[in-house]
């Protein structure tokens, strides 16, 4: 039992944590996306975003959009997510909704209903 314990030990004190941190300027391009696709293939979650813009007519009429068939979403990127880091992204993400949210209502609060 005194080996196996040794055994754990050296590990832990082999173990070298290395913090990570993201760069204080990225240069990426901010893309607009309304629209989510999420499916799981292989081992890896695919994240694909869209874009819906409605068509532009001068008019709109009932008999106008009866004659859609359906409306294009643009695929503007897709993120290939690994199992192990999913959860903590969706934790995260649902972590944030809650905070936008519960500033928008405490912002709402403050303002005169007219």
């Amino acid at each position: 039992m005194t080996d196996e314990r040794e055994s754990i030990t050296a590990r832990e004190e082999q173990e070298v944590k290395i913090p990570l941190r993201w760069p204080e300027k990225v240069d990426l391009p901010t893309i607009y996306a309304n629209h989510l696709f999420i499916s799981h293939a292989g081992h890896e979650f695919f994240l694909i975003f869209g874009e819906v813009t409605p068509p532009v007519w001068t008019e709109v009429t009932p008999e106008r959009l009866r004659e859609l068939e359906s409306i294009e979403i643009k695929p503007v990127a897709k993120i290939a997510i690994s199992p192990e880091a999913m959860p903590a992204i969706a934790k995260a993400i649902q972590e944030n909704v809650e905070k936008f949210l519960a500033k928008k209502a405490k912002g709402e609060q403050g303002k005169e209903v007219e």
